[in-house]
C-alpha cells in the first residue's frame, strides 16, 4: 500500500468547503499511510474545530506562513517579476520534497487553492520519480486575475497536465473544460459527503417556532455569490409573500453582509457546527444554490462545484439553483431535473418561479425524489472513496 502526501491550502479542521471534503475522503483511512501539508496559517486554523474534527494524520506547516507569501505573492505582481514567483516556487519545491523524501511518500497529491502548491507537488514528485497527482477543486490557471499571475499559472498548468500526472475534477464541466484545452481525460469526483452521517444528524430537530416561510442558504458568501443574493432578495418582495424570508447561516460577519447589500427580508444567524447543518436544511421550504451573474472571475463560476451540493441534494427539501446558464450546477440540476433552475439574472423571473415552487407541491416531491437519488449516485461518500483509492492503487 503506497504511502502518499496531500497538499493543500485549506486542511481539517479549516472552514473552507475543500476541507470538508477532505475531511470526508480521509477520515476513515490509516493515518499512517499519508500526511497533510500546508502553509503556518494561524487565522484559518485556530479555533475552527466547529467545521470538523482535525485528521489523525501527521500534519506539517511550512514556513513562511500565508499571509508572508501573499504578501510577497502580491508585491511579484505590482512589481512585474516572475523571478520572484520563480524563487517562491523554488523555496516550496525543495520543503516538499524534504518532507516527501522523509515520510518515504510514494505519491505526491498538490491541490488548487495556492499558486505555488500544486506547481511545486508536480516538480518535486518529478524530481524524485514519484506519482503526482493534481487535485482541482477550481480551474488552477483560472483563479488569477492579474497577467502575471495568470501567465505563471497558465504555464506550470500546462506543464502539469501534459506531464506523467493524473488529475481529478469535481465535475462533468471542468473534466470537458481541461479534455477541450489539453485533451486530457480527467477523473470526476463530485465533491462528496457522508450521507449516513447526514441522516443521523438531519434527525436533530431545531426549536425554532417561526411562522416564516424559509428561503435557507448555509455557506459561505463573496463575491461569487452577491449578485445572485440581490436578485433574490428582490425577488422575495416581488413574490408579495408577507412572511417569506431568506434565512443565512454563514461564517461571515453582519456587517460585512451588509456592506455587500446583503439586506432586507434577510434574517442572519450565527455561524453553527456542521453537524447542525442537516437539521437546519431540512427544516427550510427551499433551499437556495446560488452563483453570480457577475463576478471577478466567470470561468471560475462556470466550472464551480459547492462543496454543499450534495447535502443540498440529501435534504429531502426543493432547491432553487439561480446561477448562469453555462454553469455546472445549472446544467446538473437541468440534466437531472432535481432542482428548480432559473439562469437568467432577472429577480422577476425568480420571483415567478419561487411562487410556483411553493405552492406546488407535485413538483416539489418529485424534484426532492430525483435529488435524493442524485446525492446516493454521485455525492455519497463510498463512491468518492472508490475512485480517489483507485488512482493510485491503494
Amino acid at each position: 500500500m503506497k504511502k502518499f502526501a496531500l497538499i493543500s491550502l485549506g486542511l481539517p479542521p479549516s472552514q473552507s468547503g475543500q476541507s470538508m471534503v477532505l475531511y470526508h475522503l480521509l477520515k476513515q483511512f490509516d493515518p499512517q499511510k499519508y500526511c497533510l501539508i500546508t502553509l503556518k496559517n494561524f487565522h484559518q486554523y485556530k479555533n475552527l474545530g466547529n467545521c470538523s474534527t482535525q485528521l489523525k494524520a501527521k500534519y506539517f506547516f511550512l514556513h513562511p506562513d500565508y499571509q508572508i507569501v501573499r504578501l510577497m505573492t502580491k508585491t511579484a505582481s505590482l512589481v512585474r517579476s516572475s523571478l520572484l514567483l520563480e524563487i517562491i516556487l523554488k523555496l516550496r519545491i525543495y520543503q516538499f520534497k524534504k518532507i516527501l523524501q522523509k515520510e518515504q511518500c510514494k505519491v505526491v497529491i498538490g491541490c488548487t487553492g495556492d499558486l505555488f502548491d500544486p506547481p511545486a507537488a508536480f516538480i518535486a514528485g518529478k524530481e524524485l520519480g514519484i506519482l503526482f497527482i493534481l487535485y482541482t477543486f477550481d480551474f488552477y490557471s483560472r483563479q488569477w486575475i492579474h497577467p502575471v499571475l495568470r501567465e505563471f499559472s497558465e504555464k506550470k498548468e500546462r506543464e502539469m497536465i501534459t506531464g506523467p500526472s493524473q488529475v481529478i475534477v469535481p465535475n462533468e464541466c471542468m473534466r470537458k473544460e481541461y479534455f477541450q484545452k489539453y485533451g486530457i481525460q480527467a477523473t470526476v469526483i463530485h465533491n462528496p459527503f457522508d450521507l449516513t452521517e447526514y441522516e443521523q444528524n438531519a434527525k436533530i430537530t431545531r426549536a425554532d417556532t417561526s411562522q416564516d416561510l424559509k428561503i435557507v442558504y448555509t455557506g459561505a458568501i463573496y463575491d461569487a455569490h452577491f449578485t445572485a443574493f440581490h436578485n433574490l432578495i428582490s425577488a422575495i418582495e416581488k413574490t408579495g409573500i408577507h412572511n417569506l424570508k431568506l434565512h443565512i447561516y454563514t461564517p461571515q460577519s453582519i456587517n460585512y453582509l451588509k456592506k455587500n447589500k446583503i439586506t432586507g427580508p434577510v434574517e442572519i444567524h450565527k455561524h453553527l457546527p456542521n453537524n447542525q447543518m442537516p437539521g437546519v436544511q431540512r427544516d427550510a421550504d427551499i433551499l437556495f444554490l446560488p452563483l453570480a451573474f457577475n463576478s471577478p472571475y466567470p470561468d471560475i463560476i462556470k466550472t464551480s462545484a459547492p462543496g454543499k451540493m450534495g447535502e443540498y441534494l440529501a435534504a429531502k427539501k426543493p432547491i432553487l439553483v439561480h446561477a448562469p446558464s453555462d454553469s455546472f450546477i445549472s446544467w446538473y440540476f437541468r440534466k437531472y431535473h432535481c432542482g428548480c433552475v432559473v439562469d437568467e439574472d432577472n429577480s422577476e423571473k425568480l420571483a415567478q418561479e419561487i411562487i410556483r415552487l411553493l405552492s406546488d407541491t407535485e413538483m416539489q416531491k418529485l424534484f426532492s425524489e430525483n435529488a435524493y437519488s442524485r446525492a446516493k449516485d454521485d455525492f455519497d461518500l463510498p463512491v468518492a472513496e472508490k475512485k480517489f483509492y483507485d488512482l493510485f492503487n491503494l
